[in-house]
């Protein structure tokens, strides 16, 4: 009578690899949802760090026309859009003495 109320808790080997299965299962697939989270936050801060690093070129190009005499706020704006569209143009700018920076930018406004 003992044993009905008790079932019995001996496993043999094939019982405990049957329940070990599901739970090797469950923790391959964790382990995959882990590294799958992991890659996705990865990629999502590196996109954060590079919106705020390209805020941060945007601001300093936007300060550099202010440096610029002669320059009204239309043509900077303009400029900015100029400049935005190709890169060679915005390298050429950043890179230049101020003393040169109106010839150039005016002649980049009279190119459009």
């Amino acid at each position: 009578m003992e044993e009905e109320l008790w079932p019995s808790t001996i496993h043999t080997e094939s019982n405990w690899e049957e329940k070990a299965t599901p739970d090797a299962e469950l923790m391959e697939f964790l382990g995959n949802l882990h590294e799958k989270t992991d890659a996705r936050l990865e990629m999502i801060s590196k996109r954060i760090g590079y919106e705020f690093d390209m805020g941060q070129a945007r601001q300093e190009v936007f300060d550099k026309f202010g440096i610029v005499e002669g320059l009204t706020l239309p043509q900077r704006y303009r400029m900015c859009n100029i400049l935005g569209d190709k890169s060679q143009r915005l390298e050429v700018f950043i890179c230049m003495p101020a003393n040169a920076l109106l010839g150039y930018l005016l002649c980049l406004i009279e190119d459009e």
